[in-house]
């Protein structure tokens, strides 16, 4: 093992380096899992319903979603795979390129707190200071949306310049070689950098942590005051409000209030608790592991309060359905009714076969049934125009051009 890493990617034996390295990638897959499924029903809307439809929470959770499948998959889920060959660690096949593409994402995953401070701000803004989304969307969501685009590829690309994308217990990061070496924040002031600038290792830990102190502040004030607003007001209205019941005047405020709760706690969740865990004094192997599980995992946190709507009305319209039931109908519902399509035709055609008929003669045979009726209704309509006598189309042909019409479409 080369005396510039540290050996087993920081943990006390070979055993325990396997499973952090395990650990990332099925929570990282879960993350992309739950991003991408963010995204298809964004997609699905603006295709359907067009830009001038969306709502900038969409727009918002869609730029969260692209940022966290980079940041997951290549800084989680390829993990020591991109790390140079030369480190030992297990699984580590890759090479100084690798390890500073890695990097890059690594840093681009700042985005992703980015646009969880973008939700938080548009959400304040809408309730306690009463903007419209049609402001918002004005005023602020594109100018937001340059800037944390612009700042993620900015801070991502300065430690390529200096060549300070090294290895450092798994995976690179902003870090001197070894990571050590030099006089920043973990550096020993005696050992000798071989690769990178530990000044700019330092201006980044200290950019990391400002980033890690004032978010969550932010996203916790944000959301207290949102909660405090809808309360207050609500208890203004109850005033003059002869005898409704509670839980009607404060049905807003707890819809806002379990909102803010969920998409705080995740946050907490996948990055406050995890990064105390790696940097508490005298951590333990077991604590890396727990936290390397949880951070990756916002992507799926986010997948699964972004559908909760729907999860909630499926459960409606299905009394005792279980939770975990309804996520799944939910979030496969395409895919559902793709295979029951598929169970459909090819049950009509077992039907069509033991009856003796066949079921491409029938289509063919309704079509061109379809097209003689056509046929006929405009002959008479044109003989007959004199007289102002039309004849419609047949009810039948307009079902046959209708079932038709449905069946082409499905198929896309």
């Amino acid at each position: 093992m080369p005396d510039h890493y540290a050996p087993y990617s920081c943990m006390d034996n070979s055993r325990q380096e396997i499973a952090r390295v395990l650990v990332r990638k099925i929570s990282s897959s879960l993350s992309i899992l739950g991003s991408t499924h963010i995204l298809s029903l964004v997609w699905k809307k603006w295709r359907l319903d067009g830009p001038t439809k969306m709502d900038p929470y969409q727009r918002i959770m869609a730029m969260y979603g692209v940022f966290d499948i980079l940041f997951s998959f290549f800084y989680f889920f390829l993990g020591t795979w991109m790390t140079p060959a030369e480190t030992g660690w297990w699984g580590a096949v890759g090479n100084e390129k690798t390890c500073t593409m890695q990097g890059f994402f690594f840093m681009i995953g700042y985005g992703t707190a980015a646009y969880q401070m973008t939700l938080s701000l548009q959400m304040l803004l809408l309730v306690v200071y009463m903007w419209t989304p049609a402001q918002f969307a004005e005023l602020l969501e594109r100018k937001l949306h340059v800037f944390h685009v612009f700042t993620a590829i900015f801070i991502s690309l300065m430690p390529i310049f200096f060549d300070s994308y090294n290895p450092k217990c798994g995976t690179c990061l902003p870090v001197p070689k070894p990571y050590w070496c030099g006089e920043w924040v973990l550096g020993d002031g005696s050992t000798q950098c071989v690769r990178g600038d530990d000044t700019l290792s330092g201006v980044y830990q200290f950019i990391f942590w400002i980033i890690v102190s004032l978010i969550p502040m932010f996203c916790t004030g944000s959301m207290v005051r949102i909660y405090l607003s809808v309360y207050l007001q609500e208890r203004r209205m109850t005033k003059y409000n002869f005898g409704d019941e509670d839980d009607d005047c404060f049905k807003e405020s707890k819809r806002i209030r379990n909102t803010m709760l969920l998409y705080t706690s995740s946050f907490y969740i996948c990055w406050i608790i995890p990064i105390m865990c790696w940097h508490a004094p005298h951590s333990t192997p077991a604590l890396y592991i727990v936290a390397d599980f949880f951070f990756p995992l916002m992507g799926f946190f986010h997948m699964l309060i972004f559908t909760l709507p729907k999860c909630v009305k499926y459960q409606n319209e299905n009394p005792g359905t279980n939770k975990v039931v309804c996520y799944f109908f939910v979030i496969f519902q395409n895919q559902i009714d793709f295979v029951k399509r598929v169970i459909i035709v090819k049950k009509g055609a077992d039907l069509n076969n033991a009856s003796g008929v066949d079921a491409n003669s029938c289509i063919f045979e309704n079509h061109n049934q379809s097209l003689n009726t056509e046929n006929m209704a405009t002959t008479l309509n044109s003989q007959n125009n004199s007289s102002q006598i039309i004849v419609p189309v047949s009810e039948e042909g307009n079902s046959i051009q209708q079932a038709e019409s449905d069946a082409i479409a499905s198929s896309f």
